[in-house]
């Protein structure tokens, strides 16, 4: 049995991921962690095959948490970085992540992930062992970043976004996507013309979100800054955004990402 451990500070994506695993036969979650200095402390004492690390930790940074781990550690786990964002990809390589996935996860994807695993173990099986994870003669370092961003240039391809309407579940492509509000615990999505309740928490639509094409403007919104209009100025140093849905709508945007968005704007 492989044995895996799962580290993100968030709890449904822990979940998302653990199920994921488990339905391979070969894989045993041993453990998870949802911050840095609880993973380096159950790493240490359980001792996974592999490492399965969010990039995005809140207590620390995820690369450097897998680089620690890797020097710590007399036979160090096999690390698969995670991230909603692709940009991350050849600090990954550097730390010489076996692989990196990109959020939201799929079967066909962690499949691949899991295959990549288990020919690593193998090598590490049949060599001499391997100290720091280091590569082997087999698969040398311009392979490894080559095939680290391949994959990342896979997950790339647009994904359908679920949503609610009447009653009915509906897959709608991101580029629809004009802006999200929180409405209650969760998001509400604004194309052109439509409304549609979903089941994502603002946060989770953001991760399911390209972050070059969609910008967090509020604690509340998240606008698609492909369908901006205008900006409009506001009281102090605050701005707001026309939308390009059919009411105009106004979205708000905190003034202390008003810099931040301006640049992406152009301006």
């Amino acid at each position: 049995m492989l044995q895996v451990f799962i580290v993100d500070d968030e709890a449904p994506a822990r979940a998302e991921l653990r199920y994921l695993l488990e339905q391979f036969a070969d894989v045993q979650v041993i453990g998870e962690a949802g911050s840095g200095e609880e993973a380096v402390e159950q790493v240490l004492g359980l001792e996974p095959d592999a490492v399965f690390l969010d990039i995005h930790l809140q207590d620390r940074d995820g690369v450097d948490l897998g680089q620690e781990l890797l020097e710590s550690m007399v036979n160090p786990p096999v690390i698969i970085f995670a991230s909603a964002y692709e940009i991350h990809a050849v600090r990954a390589f550097e730390t010489e992540a076996v692989d990196y996935i990109v959020k939201p996860f799929s079967e066909s994807r962690l499949e691949k992930t899991m295959n990549r695993v288990r020919k690593w173990m193998l090598r590490k099986e049949s060599a001499r062992p391997l100290l720091k994870a280091e590569p082997s003669p087999a698969e040398n370092l311009e392979e490894r970043l080559h095939s680290l961003l391949q994959n990342v240039l896979t997950e790339q391809s647009p994904r359908r976004v679920p949503v609610e309407k009447n009653g009915k579940i509906m897959l709608i492509d991101p580029n629809e996507i004009v802006y999200a509000t929180l409405e209650g615990r969760y998001a509400s999505i604004y194309t052109r013309f439509e409304q549609y309740a979903s089941s994502f928490t603002l946060q989770e639509l953001e991760n399911r979100l390209s972050p070059h094409q969609f910008f967090r403007t509020h604690r509340a919104y998240i606008v698609n800054l492909n369908k901006t209009a205008e900006l409009v100025p506001w009281f102090k140093g605050a701005i707001h955004l026309v939308m390009q849905d059919q009411r105009k709508t106004e979205v708000p945007v905190s003034r202390n990402v008003v810099k931040e968005l301006k640049r992406r704007l152009g301006f």
